[in-house]
């Protein structure tokens, strides 16, 4: 089978009851920018997520100008035939089937305060290992991580890196 183009990856969509609570953790403690917030609704947006009609709030976040790599919050309401149901827990992390958001930090530390004051559950960590050999992706380093879950049942990631050796000569 011959694939005329590769596609590159455009956001991953996040189906949230409440868009404001997280663009606290996204916007507010991740970093992330609002790209578009925006209000759609009727009967074409809910065909196109498979309902009669349905009121739509989307938020796009993501680095300034970029134009790929976002985090889309999609808030729907307003449905027809039948509300959406809430996605089970994520405290049996991790699953077959389950994803996970990763998102790379500098200041793994004070957003994890952060995690903690919106009262999100810590699946793991924060915790640190070495990275002895480096690769074209991801060059040798000290790496740290912590894993939560967000308000919505979503497990995400932030990882920190820092380099094996500081540069000072011993």
């Amino acid at each position: 089978m011959s694939v005329a183009a590769t596609p590159s990856f455009k956001r991953v969509t996040l189906w949230v009851r409440d868009a404001e609570r997280a663009l606290r953790l996204y916007r507010d403690a991740l970093g992330l920018e609002v790209l578009e917030d925006k209000r759609v609704e009727g009967a074409a947006i809910g065909r196109m997520v498979g309902l009669d009609s349905a009121s739509l709030r989307i938020v796009h976040l993501g680095q300034a100008g970029s134009t790929a790599g976002w985090v889309g919050l999609y808030e729907i309401s307003a449905t027809q035939p039948h509300a959406l149901q809430a996605m089970a827990s994520a405290s049996s992390f991790p699953l077959y089937g389950q994803a996970t958001l990763v998102f790379e930090v500098k200041n793994l530390a004070s957003i994890v305060a952060l995690v903690r004051e919106l009262g999100l559950t810590i699946l793991a960590g924060p915790s640190e290992y070495v990275k002895a050999e480096g690769s074209a992706a991801m060059p040798a380093g000290r790496y740290s991580e912590c894993i939560f879950v967000d308000a919505e049942g979503f497990p995400v990631s932030l990882l920190g890196y820092a380099p094996l050796y500081d540069g000072a000569l011993a």
